[in-house]
């Protein structure tokens, strides 16, 4: 009896094994594996510009540089001639076109190279690389919430031309900030920043900035957010200081702000197409590693690759105390 028992209990396992077996095949039989448009090794172009709106919004600009191979080293010389100095770009802003100059770090004074740098998101320690960018840099443009702009990008000696549209959307605040102790057992000379929402019942896209004593103008390293989870709803939460890139990582102080510092919160609107290109951006740089999935990242930027994106600005200074 118990020799029979256990061939019934084996009969048993071997066809659920079976079972799942046939599913997986099932399973895997029905997937089509996915695979990536072949990229020529031909040089390609990338587009980064903003229009903003709102109290602390920055001047209009738009970077272009070219692609390098992915396996290729980089110096100094060769990052410099990577930015493109040959360009026509115009932005309509519904009522008119406005054409940018172009604006290089060596035309600029040594003591504003810094903050110039920081604004373009360029580390500090490149300002004395000459690198050009294209600026609204008479204030043209009639920067507000609710209209589209309508990038036109020609570039000397190369066919086509490249083109990409935003929008500046309606700009949700944050209010009541407060500075709380660090989560778990408090730490001496930091706090947490937290702030309010009223977030209107249609969907939503956010980015933010942060900016203390210690560091520029940054986004943190996980920068945006939509309302999936809490549209239409007035609640509480936490913002976490963004940290440069390359900074030590201790899990206990990070995304805490220093005592004592001033702070500035830089909270956008954004249109959907601009969350996704930095949702597929941010997600395709955190997910690094032999194992890691292709993510293929979402651009607005017609003829190049890139985002040209519109930001409407709600910008807070706080000093950190708790």
């Amino acid at each position: 009896m118990e020799s029979k028992s256990n061939t019934l209990n084996s009969m048993k396992y071997l066809s659920k094994v079976g079972f799942l077996v046939l599913v997986l095949l099932a399973t895997n039989a029905c997937e089509e594996p996915f695979v990536p448009e072949p990229v020529e090794n031909s040089e390609q172009f990338v587009v980064e510009g903003y229009v903003e709106a709102g109290e602390g919004s920055n001047f209009s600009y738009v970077i272009i540089s070219k692609t390098v191979p992915f396996f290729s080293e980089i110096n100094p010389n060769q990052y410099a001639s990577l930015f493109v100095d040959n360009a026509m770009v115009t932005v309509n802003d519904g009522d008119k076109d406005v054409d940018f100059t172009k604006l290089c770090l060596s035309d600029i004074p040594d003591e504003l190279k810094e903050q110039a740098g920081e604004l373009i998101g360029i580390n500090p320690d490149s300002t004395d690389i000459n690198v050009c960018i294209y600026v609204d840099i008479f204030d043209q443009l009639t920067r507000e919430v609710g209209r589209t702009y309508k990038l036109h990008i020609e570039i000397e000696d190369e066919e086509g031309e490249i083109t990409a549209e935003t929008t500046i959307p309606e700009i949700v605040p944050l209010y009541d900030f407060v500075f709380r102790d660090t989560p778990g057992e408090p730490i001496e000379g930091l706090a947490q920043l937290w702030c309010n929402i009223n977030d209107p019942a249609v969907p939503n896209y956010y980015r933010y900035f942060t900016q203390s004593d210690s560091t520029g103008l940054i986004a943190p390293f996980n920068s945006v957010t939509n309302d999936a989870a809490w549209n239409g709803q007035e609640f509480e939460f936490p913002i976490s200081k963004a940290e440069p890139a390359g900074a030590d990582f201790d899990p206990s102080t990070f995304g805490m702000f220093s005592v004592g510092d001033t702070v500035t919160m830089k909270w956008c609107s954004i249109d959907a197409i601009h969350y996704d290109f930095w949702e597929t951006f941010e997600y395709a740089r955190n997910n690094q590693g032999p194992f890691s999935s292709y993510t293929r990242i979402k651009t607005n930027v017609e003829g190049a690759w890139g985002i040209f994106g519109g930001y409407g600005v709600s910008a807070t200074q706080l000093v950190v105390e708790k």
